[in-house]
């Protein structure tokens, strides 16, 4: 797990959606992108460039056969 997914984790959790954060977690671990369902509910804008940045690194990871 990369720093800003770690991060990007923590602040999850940190702003009240645990159950987002293990989502997260679950998606980067399979080197999946991730897209929040907040339901509504807006997180700060540093917490979307968290996400946005650990998205663009599952991204730019090479991809194994």
């Amino acid at each position: 797990m990369t720093i800003s997914q770690s991060q990007a984790i923590w602040e999850l959790c940190r702003q009240g959606f645990p159950l987002t954060a293990d989502e997260a977690a679950e998606h980067w671990a399979k080197g999946e992108t991730f897209q929040p369902d907040l339901q509504g509910h807006k997180v700060p804008r540093e917490v979307e460039h968290l996400i946005e940045q650990s998205n663009w690194e599952i991204d730019a990871q090479p991809q194994t056969p």
